[in-house]
């Protein structure tokens, strides 16, 4: 059966990316650790991998989605969310085969409600602490194309290498690509050690020059083709016994992603008398290896957080508008889980850290409210138990999962919040005198989080505020 011949205009417009879907991405690769838990097929993506589609309304009741044939209107138009994904434009059985892209492009929209900034990784040194975070559009950290001659001085914050990371490789992964990429690059490794070698001897040979009084600048320099094969082989010999030199060198010719060290001393531990070297801060992905793609992964192109919100009748508020964010996982302590787990927008976050109202760690936050539902399950609650938190930063991981940061709403914030959401009424309201409670009790209510305690003076019958 012949094929009915297409048109110059016809091919150029198909193979056209104005015209034609973009290749689907691949998928993220499993986490091998749910093996033996609970996992859910139906679950979201860590990031979407195919291309959303939406159609004009006008054009949805007729089923045109701008594909070779229309789709059911069954299924496109009994929905309050018309995006979808197309797995395949023609199967086998001359169908389109598409399913709901609603759960991503709903995510992009409640994380962009959120104005997040993207930042970069934060050193979790102590001389890095309480800095505040940089955003990934930063010009000294948005390296897109970077010039040969700096790519080593950019090592430090650029993101885009040409090789892999070699902490993320499995040793069947290190193996083919020693195979296939590494071994038979020998000679031109060679060759780059040479002019490394050329280079050093010049630069000892002025730093001489200009110790006894001459003028180093007009010495000649040493070229690679001048090293002798005794001269490599005595230099491949020294850098054997200086191990982060070496790698060093083999990363800058590999071009591979930097791997943190497990500390700073231990680069200066292979150093001889009188020598020295230079410690830089770091590449700030060498820890959990660079993103797949861009840091901003295109979620969010705000560089900054820092603007006011202006209430229509409080004013300028000191902060952003909080979020309530759903107890997904309460904290467990007979299953191993010491850590609460959070739901905001539609992503999975940590409770915020330090002395606060999710971590009574103090004496002073003894006597604020507990949170329900944060240290177990609150059947009761609709919907589930909720706080109110306050986002700050986001940034995307090795992985290209959305890793956000937040930290503890104001109770000032909160309030006005709960307003705006009608579930509370602030304005004009006259404030309750205050009932003299005892200090005493105040702190016992908060301690057992009102609920009965067993051995209490209230279950023996006894009034604590009758003397």
């Amino acid at each position: 059966m012949s094929t009915r011949a297409m048109s110059p205009g016809g091919a150029l417009l198909r193979a056209s990316r104005l015209f034609s879907l973009p290749p689907p991405l691949p998928p993220p690769p499993g986490d091998y650790s749910l093996v033996t838990k609970h996992s859910s097929d139906t679950a979201t993506k860590p990031y979407p991998t195919a291309q959303a589609i939406t159609t004009p309304e006008s054009s949805r009741q007729r089923g045109d989605w701008g594909l070779k044939r229309p789709l059911p209107l069954k299924t496109t138009t009994q929905t309050s969310t018309p995006y979808i994904r197309v797995k395949q434009v023609d199967s086998f059985e001359r169908v389109t085969d598409f399913s709901s892209s609603s759960d991503h492009t709903i995510t992009l929209e409640k994380f962009q409600e959120l104005r997040v900034p993207i930042t970069i990784p934060a050193s979790k040194g102590i001389s890095n602490m309480g800095l505040p975070e940089k955003s990934v559009f930063e010009e000294d950290h948005d390296f897109t194309a970077v010039d040969t001659a700096k790519d080593v001085d950019a090592d430090d914050k650029r993101w885009k290498f040409r090789g892999p990371w070699l902490a993320g490789m499995t040793e069947g992964e290190f193996h083919k690509y020693l195979k296939k990429q590494v071994r038979s690059r020998r000679g031109e490794f060679r060759q780059f050690l040479r002019d490394r070698l050329a280079a050093e001897m010049t630069q000892t040979a002025r730093e001489k020059a200009m110790d006894e009084g001459g003028a180093g600048d007009s010495l000649p320099t040493v070229s690679a083709a001048e090293i002798t094969d005794e001269q490599l082989t005595a230099y491949l010999r020294k850098l054997r016994v200086d191990r982060p030199t070496l790698y060093s060198m083999v990363g800058q010719f590999l071009d591979l992603a930097p791997v943190q060290p497990a500390s700073a001393m231990d680069m200066l531990a292979s150093l001889a008398p009188m020598q020295s070297r230079e410690l830089k801060a770091g590449n700030p992905y060498a820890r959990d290896g660079p993103p797949i793609t861009h840091p901003s992964a295109g979620i969010s192109y705000l560089r900054t957080a820092s603007y006011i919100d202006n209430h229509p009748v409080y004013g300028p508020q000191k902060t952003h508008p909080p979020v309530k964010a759903r107890i997904i996982s309460p904290r467990n302590q007979a299953s191993g889980n010491f850590s609460a787990k959070l739901g905001v927008g539609g992503f999975v976050t940590e409770v915020p850290q330090g002395s606060t109202a999710f971590n009574m760690k103090s004496f002073r936050n003894t006597t604020r409210e507990l949170i329900p539902g944060l240290n177990d399950f609150d059947p009761e609650a609709p919907g589930g138990s909720k706080a109110f938190v306050q986002p700050s930063s986001a940034r995307v991981d090795s992985q290209g999962r959305i890793v956000m940061k937040v930290s503890e709403a104001q109770e000032e914030a909160s309030l006005v919040q709960k307003e705006l959401m009608g579930e509370t009424k602030i304005f004009g309201q006259v404030p309750k005198a205050e009932e003299p409670v005892v200090v005493g009790d105040r702190l016992r209510k908060k301690l057992s989080g009102g609920r009965r305690m067993i051995g209490s003076s209230s279950t023996y019958g006894l009034n604590p505020l009758k003397r």
